[in-house]
């Protein structure tokens, strides 16, 4: 009677370490069955994308043509951004100027008929070999002026230096517009006085020219970026 007693407990585990088993094997196929149901789902969204795709469409043809298009948009962006550095440098001179991209680049806050004539932006350099060196390999500040902002660049670093009327949230809108040019604030010091404020400010390219080699050069992306800041002081 006791050896019958003792089989049944035996049979007992055993039949439970079966069903924990049984259950890791159904937690799995749910978890696989998921994923898949996740993939299909961001596969489709994919495809409502790209209108020109048939609606049969695979997988690999998805993603090609989600490659294809995501560079189209990259190029778009980038011929919009030369276009809108384009205007700003004209606003200086009121469009009837043409200018030298070494010579002027953005209008000063709130005195657009002082700076009509574009020499009113100056630049200069250390070297006069300075422009022929790559970007990154640059051991000189390239520097344009104006009578509140001064940009300086060297390589993938710049150092922004505004003196301006005190405007609440200019710091917050300054690291809004380089954060959106793909421009990491290294550090910022800010002076204030009663009347007026000063901001000193090194940031650093992200490497952008580096991972899309058709983009805007390191110093016209400050250029563009340090344009926006103006109009956002004249406004």
């Amino acid at each position: 009677m006791g050896r019958v007693s003792k089989g049944s407990k035996s049979e007992s585990r055993g039949g439970g370490g079966e069903g924990g088993e049984s259950e890791d094997h159904e937690v799995h196929i749910w978890t696989e069955r998921e994923r898949r149901k996740k993939m299909r789902n961001m596969f489709t969204s994919l495809h409502s994308l790209l209108p020109q795709l048939p609606p049969k469409a695979d997988k690999s043809t998805i993603v090609d043509e989600a490659v294809n298009y995501i560079r189209t948009l990259q190029h778009t962006l980038q011929k919009l951004q030369k276009q809108k550095l384009e205007k700003l440098r004209l606003v200086g001179g009121g469009g009837g100027t043409s200018v030298d991209s070494r010579e002027a680049f953005m209008a000063d806050h709130g005195a657009t008929a002082a700076l009509n004539n574009n020499n009113n932006w100056t630049i200069s350099t250390n070297s006069p070999t300075a422009v022929s060196v790559p970007s990154r390999l640059s051991q000189c500040f390239q520097t344009w002026s104006s009578p509140n902002v001064v940009l300086n660049v060297s390589g993938d670093d710049a150092h922004i230096s505004i003196c301006c009327a005190r405007k609440p949230g200019l710091l917050t809108t300054v690291c809004y517009v380089l954060e959106k040019h793909k421009l990491e604030v290294v550090s910022a010091n800010v002076s204030s006085e009663f009347f007026r404020a000063m901001y000193m400010i090194h940031a650093h390219a992200n490497g952008v020219s580096d991972q899309f080699p058709e983009a805007l050069a390191v110093e016209e992306v400050y250029k563009l970026a340090v344009g926006e800041i103006l109009l956002w002081l004249s406004s």
